[in-house]
């Protein structure tokens, strides 16, 4: 089993990132990245913004159905959605996102579960996993993995992402990096 984090396609701009736009940035950031804070689900609403010198790419950059936050969150297309939201329902939340105060076809994920993949010696922790997609690592909960059924799920569906692999459990414990 390979484990893998998520990137957007090659085309994308790699200094485009959506950032978090309102008061509640810090109860948003707090309750996906860190885990720590469920005050966001009391008015569930994330407002993106963007940098307006990449305004004339923006059509470009929302083709793709994975996008950077310079917040961490995971963000994921309407089309990302549709396909997964079946199969990702006991590992993870979908919340619609605005784009400055404008409805948007772009979702925040949320990880409901975690493991404690990160600081494992042992490859213990991979034996009976349950969680079938994607986890979030319990002492570090900002990082997360996606499993081969997870990219299969997206190269199956034609969705427009790219993965860097985090680690290989067939390579007796060896942590490296390779973008697909």
């Amino acid at each position: 089993m390979q484990l893998y984090t998520i990137f957007p396609p090659k085309n994308i701009n790699v200094d485009f990132s959506f950032n978090l736009k309102g008061n509640n940035k810090d109860s948003i950031s707090d309750y996906f990245k860190f885990n720590i804070d469920d005050s966001f689900l009391k008015k569930p609403r994330i407002n993106l913004t963007y940098d307006d010198e990449f305004e004339f790419q923006l059509s470009e950059i929302l083709d793709a159905d994975f996008y950077f936050s310079s917040s961490g969150i995971l963000l994921f297309s309407k089309k990302f959605l549709e396909i997964s939201q079946d199969k990702l329902k006991e590992e993870a939340l979908f919340f619609p996102c605005l784009i400055n105060n404008t409805p948007s076809e772009i979702y925040a994920l949320y990880i409901k579960n975690s493991i404690d993949f990160l600081d494992n010696k042992s490859l213990d922790c991979y034996k009976d996993i349950s969680y079938k997609y994607i986890f979030r690592d319990k002492l570090k909960p900002y990082i997360y993995g996606v499993t081969d059924e997870f990219k299969k799920m997206v190269i199956e569906n034609n969705l427009k992402m790219q993965f860097l692999e985090l680690y290989n459990i067939d390579n007796m414990g060896n942590l490296y990096f390779i973008l697909e």
